[in-house]
Order: structure tokens, then sequence, then C-alpha cells
């Protein structure tokens, strides 16, 4: 594997510092890499439609970045499919504005794949910016795990031994490299033929559970996703929505519906019954808690799904 040139894409909106700083961190690392790889590494922005005048920033500041300017907000897939599609490199990593790059970033997790000759995919640990993990990669979802996670069962050690979550938060799940179902697409490294087999996001998607069903279907064709704690990274989480998660929690609803009736059409009714249960008894024990925020959410996803 003597061809490591990668092609670094970023999706930017309205994160006018978070992603100048993610440039920054960014121009580092890339010539740490190709320093030490002797390869060479692109990077392509596209703008979402930003307001904040962040494609004049990165013009003026980052002129050595392909600025791609959107006049309106495509979303997480129809932004990215639209950059990849300028990605000549055998190397790409989907990066998000909200993350930063240690020195080693690049270089380690492009080196792995030449110790790892069976990842044709691989993810990093995501760090919050207090230094904590992030959860990050985690088995297929399938309408069993997808019951247990509603329902909170998956939370239960045996239960989660014989029916592996798709959300796991075991830190021992994320303490060594290991093949995975899914990697979250905060840092999404894959080799370009992988792309060429399966096509990208599927554009139905505009935020979150894209990247599962992407790597489902790489699954599908037999191509290798490996989480690679050994590349660290900060990730804000968040920063792209002002912090909001509970719009994050719907997205992600609708993105299992629609993920359900892509891949498990037959069993989408069935699994429905226990999504509105879950959603239920979250609705009544966050009510009698007394966090109505919560609550509210939960009452919404039934709307969602």
């Amino acid at each position: 594997m003597s061809n490591l040139d990668l092609t670094v894409i970023i999706l930017s909106f309205n994160t006018k510092d978070v992603t100048s700083r993610c440039l920054s961190k960014l121009k580092l690392t890339k010539e740490y890499c190709e320093a030490r790889l002797k390869n060479k590494v692109g990077v392509i922005v596209l703008d979402n439609g930003s307001s904040d005048n962040s494609a004049q920033m990165i013009k003026a500041d980052f002129p050595w970045v392909k600025l791609i300017v959107s006049k309106e907000n495509l979303g997480f897939s129809k932004g990215n499919n639209l950059a990849l599609k300028q990605a000549k490199n055998p190397f790409i990593l989907l990066l998000n504005s909200d993350v930063y790059l240690e020195e080693e970033s690049l270089y380690k997790a492009l080196a792995y794949f030449r110790v790892n000759l069976n990842c044709d995919v691989s993810g990093a640990r995501l760090n919050y910016a207090t230094g904590n993990l992030q959860p990050s990669a985690g088995n297929l979802p399938n309408p069993l795990n997808i019951i247990f996670w509603i329902l909170g069962l998956s939370l239960i050690p045996v239960i989660n031994k014989l029916v592996p979550s798709f959300h796991p938060k075991d830190k021992k799940y994320f303490s060594k490299a290991h093949p995975a179902g899914w990697i979250m697409g905060a840092f999404f490294m894959l080799k370009k033929e992988v792309l060429e087999k399966t096509t990208g996001f599927d554009e139905k998607f505009f935020m979150h559970m894209e990247e599962i069903e992407w790597c489902k279907r790489i699954k599908d064709k037999n191509f290798k996703i490996w989480y690679v704690p050994q590349v660290s990274v900060i990730h804000l989480h968040g920063a792209s929505t002002n912090f909001d998660l509970s719009s994050s929690f719907l997205n992600e609803l609708k993105g299992i519906k629609y993920y359900l009736l892509k891949h498990y059409h037959n069993f989408y009714l069935f699994v429905k019954l226990f999504l509105v249960a879950g959603l239920i008894l979250r609705v009544i024990a966050f009510s009698i808690l007394g966090k109505t925020k919560r609550a509210k959410i939960y009452m919404e996803g039934l709307r969602v799904i």
C-alpha cells in the first residue's frame, strides 16, 4: 500500500470560530502527516449555506483549502456526497467541523491501514472537550437490539451480552481496536474503493443515522470497519446545532424509522409497537421525576415514529 494520499472533507454550517480552529489544527496534522508518510493531503470544505461569514473566513484565512459554497443547507448526507465527488485520492476522511485533531492524528489513522490490511473503514476515539470518552462506535441496529434500546433493557449487562447494543456504553468496548458494525461520521476514514462500491450516503437522511445506514451497506459488501482508539481526537458534539441535543434524539428516531423501513421492512410495525411503548414509559418516568423538558422530547418522539 504505497499510495496513502488523502482527501479530508469537512462540512461547515454556522460554526465560523469552531471551523477556524478545526482548520488550524488540521493544518498542523496535515504537515506532520505529509512529512512522515511523504504523501499528499488535500482538504475540501463545503459551506452548507452558513449565514455567519464562514465561507469568507475560510477563503481569507485558509487559502490552501478547496472551498465549495452551497447557497442552502444540504444536510450532512447530501453535502458530504457533493464533496465526495471531488475526492480523487485513494483515502478519504470525513471530518466534522467541531473535531480538533492532534498532531499525529492523520499519520496514525493512515498508518493503521498499513498495519491492518483487513481494515477498509476506520473510526477514532472521540473525546468530549472535558476529555471524557464519547461513545462513537457500535453494533449495527436490528429489530431486536432497537427494541431493547428503547425499553432501556440494553443497559442490563446480562441482556447486553446476549443481544449486543447498537449504542454500547461499556468503556471496555472502546479500550482497544476491534471490528465494529458502525463508526460515527465525525471522524470517518475510508478507502476510496469503498465509496465506489457503495455510492456514499443515502440522501434521504438529513442528519443522524446516515453513517450507520451507510455502514450497513458497507458491511453488506463485505468491507471491514474498525474502531481504532489509538487515534484520539476532541469532538465538541453538537456545535452545528447550537448544542440542542433534543433535536439529535428526534432526528435519530426519524433515522431509525427510515433505517428499519429500508432494511427490515417486514419487522417495522412490530418494532413500532415497542418504540411507542418505550417512549410512553419515558414520558411517564420523566414527568414523575419533574424533568418536563425531557418528557416533552419523548412526547414529540411519538409524532416522529
